[in-house]
């Protein structure tokens, strides 16, 4: 279990990165692909021709494309990078709660209904789960190489 535990950890931080850095180089890019990111992913109804909000979802793409490098570190080494996996499911976290404590607030601004909100913060906390069930599982001693017996 605990080599396919590794396997599937890696799998899951390159899945991680790549969304991230996807959507980091949609939100500063204008290749028409930032609507879709807002609405398609995030479920947000937004003025597009509001100069100040698509200026600001650069700084959160460029931040979006250093979480992707991050996760893509952590990939290639899971567990010598661990900081970096419980810090993706610390984050994972924070956004689920802040989908339930800001549900009014998104719905407010971004028309998000509160059904998707609870959806997302669900995902979320599933994703955080599931890096922690499997860090944790790669890491047991029957996951680590064993000295050959002499």
């Amino acid at each position: 279990m605990n080599n396919s535990a590794l396997g599937l950890l890696r799998v899951f931080l390159w899945g991680i990165c790549i969304f991230h850095i996807t959507v980091g180089l949609a939100l500063n890019l204008n290749i028409g692909l930032k609507e879709w990111v807002g609405s398609g992913i995030y479920g947000a109804s937004v003025d597009w021709s509001d100069a100040q909000f698509v200026y600001i979802l650069k700084p959160l793409g460029a931040f979006m494309i250093a979480l992707g490098i991050m996760a893509g570190i952590a990939a290639r080494d899971p567990l010598g990078k661990r900081a970096i996996v419980y810090g993706f499911a610390l984050l994972f976290t924070l956004r689920g709660l802040q989908r339930l404590v800001f549900m009014r607030d998104t719905e407010a601004a971004f028309a998000i209904a509160p059904g998707r909100s609870l959806g997302t913060m669900a995902v979320m906390l599933l994703l955080a789960i599931v890096l922690l069930f499997l860090a944790r599982a790669a890491s047991s001693p029957a996951g680590q190489p064993q000295p050959a017996r002499t």
